[in-house]
Order: structure tokens, then C-alpha cells, then sequence
């Protein structure tokens, strides 16, 4: 087994991070189909960005906060649906980190539940002052052949991308 230079200290804090990390992660998806508007905008900056596509991005944490209140994802609760994200894979450089994972939404149908969705998922992350994880930027895209999705997931190694 390879022997760390690192003080305890600084592993520990490299695990509490990962655990935070992977808590925001999560409680997207459980926030999101709650329609609880207060908690997904808390897993955001200020000024954070949630692309998802093609489509025009939610900016700043009060947009973001406010797809729990669309009509669209009204319906698609009402009808009975749930955002799954996969365990994320994780970079960490200092007071920035990376989380990529699969996520997916299944929806109720006649025949019981199914994927409605699948996508790549990019969240970049940010220690802000008062020391909590923030989502800075979450981009989705379909994996539906779209050689973006595929560069996105294959970038799990940067912690910033461009």
C-alpha cells in the first residue's frame, strides 16, 4: 500500500470533502422531486449555472431554485418520476473539485417505471467562505450519441474545463 506525505489532518478533510461533495450530489435529486425550491437553491452560488443541453441555461441560484415550480416538472412529479444520480466520481484541487456521474429520471408509465432519461452530468464545485460546497456550474447533456456528452464525461479528470 502507498504511503501518503499527507498529515491525517489533511486526508480527513479530503474525506469530509467527498462526503459533502457527494451529499450535494444526491440531495439534488431528492430536493428536485420534492419540489423543494429553498434546497436546491442552496446546493448553488450565488451566480451558479445549471446547463442541461442545448437549451438556454438557469442562471443564478433564485432561476435554478425555480425549475422546482415549472409546469413541466410539476407534471412530471404529478405523474409520478424520480431524478436518480449515480456515485459520482470526484476531483479535488484545493477549494474547487469536479463531479461526474450518470444521471437518469424514470417515469411511472402503464407498465410500471421507466428511463425517461439518461444523461452525463458534469458538477463543478466550489469551497465557498463560510467553508460549505456550492455548485458553480452543472451542465447535462443526453446520451443519445451526442459526441458532447461523451467529451464531458471523458474530461472526469479536470477540474476546470476550456
Amino acid at each position: 500500500m502507498a504511503r501518503s506525505n499527507r498529515t491525517v489532518e489533511e486526508r480527513l478533510q479530503e474525506l469530509e470533502d467527498r462526503d459533502a461533495i457527494r451529499q450535494i450530489v444526491s440531495a439534488y435529486s431528492y430536493s428536485v422531486d420534492g419540489c423543494n425550491a429553498e434546497s436546491v437553491g442552496s446546493l448553488y452560488t450565488e451566480q451558479g449555472v445549471y446547463a442541461v443541453g442545448d437549451m438556454a441555461p438557469f442562471v443564478g441560484r433564485a432561476q435554478v431554485a425555480a425549475i422546482t415550480a415549472d409546469q413541466g416538472h410539476l407534471d412530471l412529479v404529478a405523474g409520478g418520476c424520480a431524478h436518480i444520480s449515480l456515485p459520482p466520481y470526484i476531483e479535488i484541487d484545493g477549494d474547487l473539485a469536479v463531479a461526474t456521474c450518470h444521471t437518469m429520471v424514470a417515469r411511472n408509465g402503464d407498465d410500471g417505471f421507466w428511463i425517461w432519461r439518461l444523461s452525463a452530468s458534469r458538477l463543478e464545485l466550489v469551497r465557498e467562505a463560510d467553508g460549505e460546497w456550492r455548485i458553480e456550474r452543472r451542465e447535462n447533456w443526453l446520451l443519445d450519441g451526442n459526441p458532447d456528452a461523451s467529451k464531458m464525461l471523458g474530461d472526469l479528470r479536470k477540474v476546470r474545463r476550456g
